[in-house]
């Protein structure tokens, strides 16, 4: 392996290096970046030149890391991490930025804010600066410490929000009552009828809708309560991890995102379709539908008009993914 002259190497081509490592998918990352589809393949090509490497190996399913990309991956991300404390501190000193705001979202919707949200920062001409990263187990301290200003995570209720007490100040987006098939493309589910029952003939990808992990689903409280056998093969997180197994297997998921169909529409091993309205009520006539929260540190004598705006901007893009 011989390294050439590192001075090419820049940041935007280890940003694409870590969205790679960490979701597989050329075509999300373009997405996630906002960046051209050739873009993100002229970087790819300026990596592996500089590193005298492959990287990334070419699958069915997208693109996957090899060992020396894993070793370089949390050396990038750290990189990354140091140059966005150089922007802050940057804007801070030229007193450019009014209010430098931090914002986690759903891995599997995140990249639909970055693009809406900058747009309609321009068109208001508003002194912000955001950063999103992706919702995560710590996400809910952070809002709490300070350390995130806004959280928009996916609980089933209220309830799991309201465990935090007076800390927190949650305000409901979007209640998800639709609900959309996933399965591989030649899927037999897709020569039948579609019922909750006949989904629960096949195996079953549970999905990781920000709920703590010791409760269930509403398809698996559904099946439950219905004394109906489900097979729940495994839980998926990632969505590239989802789409890899479902597009190998004979597994099926159910998810309450619409944007799932652009996402599917660009991986040609699989399917999606929205189930009947009926069942839809079916499923949540017996367990609630989750439900999408603006989550921020409770401070009742602390009015932030930025922030109160922004707020208004995130729920118009929650409205039209959802």
């Amino acid at each position: 392996m011989h390294i050439s002259n590192m001075d090419g190497l820049d940041i935007l081509s280890l940003k694409i290096l870590v969205s790679l490592y960490e979701n597989k998918s050329a075509t999300y990352v373009s997405k996630a970046l906002d960046i051209p589809a050739p873009k993100i393949s002229r970087s790819l090509k300026n990596l592996r030149e500089i590193f005298g490497d492959e990287l990334f190996i070419r699958r069915k399913y997208g693109l996957f890391p090899n060992e020396f990309a894993t070793h370089l991956y949390p050396i990038a991300k750290e990189a990354i991490e140091c140059t966005d404390k150089f922007h802050k501190a940057r804007a801070a000193n030229a007193n450019l930025v009014k209010t430098h705001i931090e914002i986690a979202a759903p891995g599997l919707i995140a990249y639909a804010f970055p693009k809406a949200l900058m747009q309609a920062i321009k068109d208001e001409q508003k002194l912000m600066h955001i950063n999103i990263t992706p919702w995560s187990m710590h996400t809910t301290q952070d809002i709490i410490n300070g350390d995130t200003t806004l959280g928009i995570c996916c609980n089933k209720s209220t309830a799991d929000v309201a465990a935090f007490g007076d800390k927190l100040l949650t305000t409901t987006l979007q209640r998800m009552d639709k609900v959309y098939l996933l399965a591989s493309r030649n899927h037999p589910i897709f020569k039948r009828e579609i019922t909750l029952e006949t989904i629960a003939e096949y195996p079953y990808v549970n999905t990781d809708l920000g709920n703590p992990s010791s409760k269930l689903s509403p398809y698996q409280e559904f099946c439950l309560k219905s004394n109906i056998k489900l097979n729940t093969e495994i839980t998926i997180t990632s969505i590239s991890s989802l789409f890899e197994y479902l597009g190998e297997s004979q597994a099926l998921s159910l998810l309450p995102y619409r944007v799932v169909y652009e996402m599917v529409s660009d991986v040609a091993e699989l399917h999606t379709c929205q189930l009947s309205q009926l069942e839809a009520e079916r499923l949540y006539a017996h367990a609630e539908a989750p439900t999408i929260f603006l989550v921020q540190k409770n401070q009742p004598s602390k009015v932030n008009d930025d922030l109160v705006w922004l707020s208004g901007q995130i729920k118009k893009v929650v409205d039209h993914i959802i």
